[in-house]
């Protein structure tokens, strides 16, 4: 039939509905047959070498009918196509058929901002690019290092890839560090990584910061990567600023901001800036604090007058409450009343400010606690201490010594302190780092009728003073050893101008041979 029609096309012609239904009537096979079965006579029937333009015409034209057909041939969706088996073969060579080792080899040439576009490819590329994407940011992935995740701003965006790893596990802790030139894409990443971990796999989120975040153009997006960041799951959230804040608080209006119980996991909030109580991040704060179930609160440097302490902690209650951190700006009496509202509450830290005086407490609450572990100066613990119904037995105490509490001399102050306890397992003194005179540091003869287990006295504190004096603070500070008969161990720790064996020595002439000395000097 083929070679019947033949003869009769025209093939001078260009185009011609009665050429094209002849052309339509062959089958989708091979156009290069197809030509040649449609040969015209000014072409040699020995070659098959389409160089003149009356062959490229058909050849065009064959081409144009026969994808044509194959476009018309496409099968629709989910219905089965079926395959001619004189149909050419099509297939290309694939970038992943080549071998593993020639794929590394040309993902390693390529910078690190193309790794993570090729890591988003396929599994097989993702697999093959990431773990040298990762390297090239310096972002830890293995196993050993994924229990304390440290990432930066600018490696959120590492996240999303290192989640569909193969290889990928939650770690338990993230340290997150935000920069100045943070962008809302970044954080967009970080949450999107938060949302797809397995809920409540993260347990540890701190975020870290040292720039003026109230001054940032994308705080609206850093309040609610805040806010995404308490809703993830995790347990324990710290949110830390090294920035100074020398903006105002507003501890204002409290009622009105509202939070709903049960709305995130959190079991310990660590708020370590006054940035976090400014009007813009004061509802993230309160909320969070609120519709919480927290057993741990700390709330340290955020830079509150005692009026505003007095104010925040009237407004807060928190039945599951065990563990409570303060600054020292918040007065006793306001701490005490908030105590007696917290009877589960004991370890209890208030964190000393140089320079602050607090006069003698005249309010004295009744307080039903049992305290285990209690830190601070002696102007908050003191008043603790008298408050409570029954002396406590403290396995930790630990005593921030000011320069106001030399009168008369440092050790009676803490012998009036250590003496409305029951037992003291571990007694830790940390000296201040001003000078000391003789007289402060002198013991008058005193003893302790207390049971003191372990006995630490600390000067590091005394390096940032100039003053010679301050660096024999340790070896005055031997003698003390004698005001506490029933100790079985001291340890001390700072700077001293005398060694180390010289400061053994000393003690072994005051406690008794079973006793248990240890010495670490800093340099």
């Amino acid at each position: 039939m083929a070679r019947s029609l033949k003869h009769n096309i025209d093939f001078d012609d260009v185009v011609s509905p009665r050429k094209r239904r002849i052309l339509e009537s062959y089958s989708t096979g091979d156009i290069r047959q197809v030509a040649t079965n449609l040969q015209p006579r000014t072409i040699s029937r020995c070659t098959t070498d389409f160089t003149s333009p009356i062959a490229k015409r058909l050849y065009r034209e064959a081409s144009d009918i026969f994808l044509k057909r194959r476009a018309d041939a496409q099968p629709e969706p989910f219905s089965i196509k079926r395959v001619e088996l004189y149909e050419p073969c099509n297939t290309m060579a694939l970038l992943w058929s080549l071998p593993a080792e020639i794929l590394i080899l040309i993902v390693a040439l390529l910078g690190a901002q193309d790794m993570r576009y090729v890591a988003q490819v396929c599994s097989l590329l993702r697999e093959i690019a990431g773990p040298l994407f990762f390297a090239n940011r310096n972002f830890p992935t293995s196993p050993d290092d994924q229990c304390h995740i440290h990432v930066n701003s600018p490696n959120f965006d590492i996240l999303p890839t290192w989640i569909r790893m193969d290889t990928f596990r939650p770690p338990r802790m993230m340290l997150c560090w935000l920069d100045s030139d943070l962008r809302a894409p970044q954080l967009s990443a970080f949450s999107h990584f938060l949302q797809s971990v397995p809920h409540k796999s993260i347990r540890y989120i701190t975020l870290f910061w040292n720039f003026d975040i109230l001054a940032s153009p994308i705080l609206p997006q850093i309040i609610t990567f805040f806010e995404n960041v308490r809703a993830s799951g995790c347990q324990e959230l710290t949110c830390m600023g090294f920035c100074h804040f020398f903006g105002s608080s507003a501890i204002t209006k409290l009622a009105r901001i509202q939070g709903r119980v049960g709305a995130n996991h959190l079991k310990a909030f660590e708020a370590c800036s006054g940035m976090l109580f400014s009007p813009k991040l004061l509802p993230f704060t309160i909320q969070t604090i609120r519709c919480s179930r927290l057993e741990k609160l700390r709330l340290s440097h955020i830079a509150l007058s005692s009026a505003h302490w007095d104010k925040l902690l009237r407004n807060l209650v928190i039945p599951t409450l065990v563990e409570l951190r303060v600054d020292s700006d918040c007065a006793p009496s306001t701490l005490i009343r908030f105590l007696a509202c917290h009877p589960a509450i004991n370890d209890l830290s208030i964190i000393p400010r140089p320079g602050g005086f607090w006069r003698t407490n005249r309010t004295i609450i009744p307080l039903t606690l049992f305290i285990s572990t209690l830190d601070g100066p002696l102007s908050h613990v003191l008043p603790v201490l008298r408050s409570l119904r029954k002396p406590p037995a403290l396995g930790c105490l630990l005593l921030s010594l000011q320069a106001r509490d030399a009168s008369p001399d440092y050790i009676t102050t803490i012998l009036q302190c250590v003496g409305h306890c029951d037992s003291v397992r571990y007694l830790r003194i940390s000296l201040p780092p001003q000078s000391h005179s003789l007289s402060a540091m002198i013991w008058p003869g005193t003893c302790s009728a207390v049971r003191v287990n372990h006995l630490a006295i600390d000067t590091s504190d005394a390096a940032e003073s100039s003053s010679a004096p301050a660096g024999d603070a340790l070896a005055l500070s031997a003698v003390w050893i004698e005001a506490f008969p029933t100790v079985k161990r001291v340890s001390m720790r700072g700077y001293s101008g005398v060694t180390a064996g010289d400061l053994v020595d000393v003690m072994r002439r005051i406690v008794t041979a079973d006793v248990e000395v240890s010495v670490k000097l800093q340099s």
